[in-house]
């Protein structure tokens, strides 16, 4: 019997909102917030590609040595593969939705054994997330960029879902595989 094309719907919809977690923490600039205390409210966000004031209400790129963002060893270097490989999970993103779409299209022979290529899909498109995720973070902890107060914000938390997410689907979807039983070993009457 193998993977039954209901499993496959089920990860397509979940994928799809993991998928929409990735959009997300792309395109907001929400992965860092600093907040300076009362009585002068000003928020500062920093995101993957701009870096956003509540005080002008305008954004600006995000790291720029004009502005002498990079003025730290390695600091820019380091935020820009973040945001690359951010850019690198949203396609490999796009391709596996194209792949598990492709799948449930597909024959049920070719659909019962589509479960080890798509795995390896997820685990391939959770891989530059948790990568971007990492340097984020470190950076967050070692770079003198940001103020004490600075806080994780919902972009880098959504990207931390997405990834997780990825992975347990990537199991949850080759434990099916592997402990469905074979289309052989059901005989016709």
């Amino acid at each position: 019997m193998g993977v039954s094309l209901l499993a496959y719907v089920v990860t397509f919809f979940i994928f799809c909102i993991n998928y929409v977690f990735t959009l997300c923490a792309v395109i907001f600039p929400k992965w860092l917030t600093f907040v300076t205390p009362v009585p002068f409210y000003m928020e500062t966000n920093y995101g993957l590609f701009k870096l956003c004031r509540s005080m002008t209400r305008e954004c600006r790129p995000f790291p720029s040595s004009e502005h002498g963002d990079c003025q730290e060893d390695g600091f820019c270097e380091l935020w820009r593969a973040a945001a690359a490989g951010m850019v690198i999970a949203t396609i490999l993103g796009g391709l596996t939705l194209f792949g598990i779409l492709a799948t449930m299209c597909s024959e049920r022979r070719k659909r019962s054994q589509a479960w080890a290529p798509l795995s390896f899909m997820f685990l391939i498109y959770a891989i530059p997330q948790a990568f971007s995720m990492g340097i984020i973070a470190y950076l967050f902890n070692t770079s003198a960029t940001f103020y004490m107060g600075t806080r994780y914000n919902f972009s880098f938390v959504l990207s931390i879902i997405s990834w997780c997410l990825a992975v347990i689907l990537a199991v949850i979807l080759s434990l099916v595989g592997i402990m469905s039983p074979p289309d052989y070993s059901y005989q016709r009457i």
